[in-house]
C-alpha cells in the first residue's frame, strides 16, 4: 500500500466519523438536556422551538452534504 492510499483511508475514516457525529449531536444534546438517557423525550425536545429545529436541520444538512461528497 502506498503512502497516498494510507492518507486516503485515514481521511475517509475521519469523514465518516464526522458524519456520524453530526447526525448524533442533536440527539445527544436533547438527551442531555432532558436529564434522562432515554429516547422518548427526544422528538418532543427537537421540535419544541425554532432553535432546536434549526440546529437539527443544520447539523443533519451538513452531515448529508459530507456524506454525498464522500460517495463521489
Amino acid at each position: 500500500m502506498s503512502t497516498y492510499n494510507i492518507q486516503t483511508v485515514s481521511k475517509s475514516t475521519k469523514t465518516k466519523l464526522g458524519v456520524i457525529g453530526l447526525i448524533a449531536l442533536p440527539i445527544v444534546a436533547a438527551m442531555y438536556s432532558s436529564g434522562s438517557m432515554t429516547l422518548e423525550p427526544v422528538p418532543q425536545i427537537l421540535t419544541s422551538g425554532v432553535f432546536p429545529i434549526g440546529f437539527t436541520l443544520f447539523s443533519w444538512g451538513i452531515a448529508a452534504k459530507m456524506a454525498m461528497k464522500m460517495r463521489k
